[in-house]
């Protein structure tokens, strides 16, 4: 009797003490692996001019449009037999991945600063619209998501600074003098900064 009992005391011993029972390891399962999605952008061009008005069906019958350089997007219009530049920004995208063949990304602009390029102070905010990618050779409509790998070449017209503010009553003073576009992008759930080289504004005339 008591060879019988020892077996059943060692084991409510076991549990007593808190003792670990051993379990056997899972089968092997396959590596997971998980996409690594890398965006980088940069400023490509812009141009601070002014903010022109959209041309409607009925204009583009009468006045014939111009448009700016390739790398400009709409950056020049002509309506009605007068010049308006419009205010743009080009941006450039580049989706690298490891592990996802077609990503797709919005970018949202959530901010745009004009800064004096001597001082760094805040001078005006913009805003984007309309935007546009390079596909071939023009600018066409855009839905705003990098889709799948590699280059995107975007272009946005943006509302014009306040001249009249910016150079104290005096919009000539405003001509010759340096400025930095400063655009927050959210992408991919990261947020990038870019910044802008220097800029002029650009004449009311086509040189």
């Amino acid at each position: 009797m008591m060879r019988r009992l020892l077996p059943l005391c060692l084991l409510a011993l076991s549990a007593c003490s808190g003792a670990t029972p051993l379990e056997l390891p899972d089968a092997a399962s396959p590596d997971v692996v998980t996409p690594q999605v890398t965006v980088t952008a940069a400023i490509a061009s812009a141009a601070l001019a002014n903010d022109c008005p959209a041309s409607s069906g009925a204009a583009q019958r009468d006045c014939a449009a111009r448009p700016a350089s390739s790398d400009a997007g709409a950056g020049l219009v002509e309506p009605c037999g007068g010049y308006c530049r419009q205010t743009s920004l080009q941006i450039t995208f580049t989706v690298a991945a490891a592990g996802a063949a077609d990503p797709v990304l919005p970018v949202i602009i959530t901010g745009i600063r004009l800064i004096d390029s001597a001082t760094n102070a805040n001078l005006d905010t913009l805003t984007a619209r309309e935007p546009q990618r390079w596909q071939e050779s023009q600018y066409i409509t855009w839905d705003g998501s990098l889709r799948g790998l590699g280059e995107t070449r975007a272009s946005y017209k943006l509302s014009a600074p306040n001249w009249n503010a910016i150079g104290a009553g005096n919009t000539w003073n405003t001509y010759g003098r340096a400025f930095r576009l400063e655009v927050t992008v959210l992408v991919n759930g990261q947020t990038l900064v870019l910044r802008s080289g220097e800029l002029m504004r650009a004449p009311e005339v086509v040189t």
